[in-house]
């Protein structure tokens, strides 16, 4: 069996990122990715069993990399309150870091969040959700003002941010392709969401 080459799955992967920009999972074709790599259909299954495997390959990492960040964050976030920091320490690692993995991966979290239909990462922007909320509850009982316990409406708010926070970042990568572009963009976001933090938390 001939050996696969590395430059020939990269290729097939750049081929991919094109067709998932362009079309949701469902609709995104093996037959169009093969011919824009440059290799035969029979071919592409040398390298990636199905399309399913192929998604995974290509946005999988990415999708690790952002779980991964948001629960260093939390951890940041808790070690920020038990040294009796104002617990806002957390907010600067967002403005610092965020910006740089938007710029870097902005096509895979196009896809990502916005094309993944019908694929297992089809439900990833309420697990984005769900991890952030968690992270806002915490921020907001341990707020100088806070006894520690999360009320109703803290938990209500908690939601409602972090699906506009998710919603949000989903609408820049949707309506914007350039790189630079989308890191002006989230930069804006994050920093108007740090603003409106510090102000939660403090009052």
């Amino acid at each position: 069996m001939q050996t696969l080459k590395e430059d020939v799955r990269q290729s097939i992967l750049r081929a991919a990122r094109n067709e998932f920009q362009s079309h949701d999972y469902t609709g995104a074709s093996m037959r169009r990715i093969s011919a824009a790599a440059g290799i035969t259909t029979g071919n592409i299954y040398r390298y990636f069993t199905n399309k399913e495997e192929l998604f995974e390959a290509l946005v999988g990492p990415i999708y690790e990399k952002i779980v991964h960040y948001i629960l260093d964050l939390k951890k940041e976030l808790e070690r920020s309150y038990a040294g009796e920091d104002n617990g806002l320490k957390y907010l600067n690692m967002v403005e610092e870091t965020i910006v740089g993995l938007f710029l870097e991966y902005s096509a895979e979290l196009t896809i990502l969040m916005n094309r993944s239909s019908g694929s297992k990462y089809g439900q990833v922007k309420e697990r984005m959700v769900s991890l952030i909320v968690t992270i806002l509850e915490d921020a907001f009982t341990a707020g100088p003002q806070n006894a520690g316990e999360l009320t109703t409406a803290d938990r209500q708010s908690a939601r409602m941010l972090a699906g506009t926070i998710v919603e949000g970042v989903c609408l820049i990568l949707r309506e914007h392709e350039d790189g630079e572009t989308v890191k002006r963009l989230v930069n804006e976001f994050v920093f108007l969401y740090h603003l409106g933090m510090q102000h939660r938390c403090t009052r």
